[in-house]
């Protein structure tokens, strides 16, 4: 009875140490970083004279620094809306779509100010359905617009950090 209980705590032992290896070796973690550049337009909704709400839309492509890797080239797509009041400080949400050659996405939600902020996985579609956490720093530039309405953007994606199974 005693090598049966024996033999049992050594298996669930060996179990929980031998399956915990397999987890964590099922993890994999990618690092990169690029150059997103990107052109939109702004709506406006003045609801009087203190108080508006502004929609973006962007569209535009992603360049890694190592040449490839995942989404080098991909067309970005980001849509935001933000409140802004008398005496508040603006609130508001982005969210930017990377689509690859093959039309598998990644969508994150981007939280900041109009120089830098940071980013948050939210998921993927296709073979990035896997990608399961990610985080992002970021800093943009705002070359001057072209006609009115529009504006340019280049934001440097800074260490991308995505786990995957």
């Amino acid at each position: 009875m005693k090598k049966l209980l024996a033999v049992s705590v050594v298996i669930a032992t060996l179990s929980i140490v031998w399956g915990g290896q397999a987890w964590a070796q099922d993890q994999k973690e990618l690092t990169f970083s690029g150059t997103d550049y990107f052109s939109g337009t702004a709506k406006v909704f003045r609801l009087d004279a203190d108080h508006v709400i502004t929609q973006i839309e962007t569209m535009g492509v992603k360049v890694n620094d190592s040449g490839d890797g995942p989404f080098h080239k991909a067309a970005t797509h980001i849509v935001g809306l933000s409140y802004t009041g008398k005496g508040q400080e603006s609130k508001g949400i982005l969210f930017l779509t990377w689509v690859d050659k093959d039309g598998d996405k990644v969508v994150w939600e981007l939280s900041g100010d109009w120089s830098s902020g940071k980013g948050k996985l939210i998921g993927g579609t296709g073979k990035y359905a896997d990608w399961e956490q990610g985080t992002m720093d970021y800093a943009l530039q705002h070359p001057k617009g072209f006609p009115e309405g529009t504006f340019r953007g280049i934001a440097r994606d800074e260490n991308i950090r995505v786990t995957t199974k």
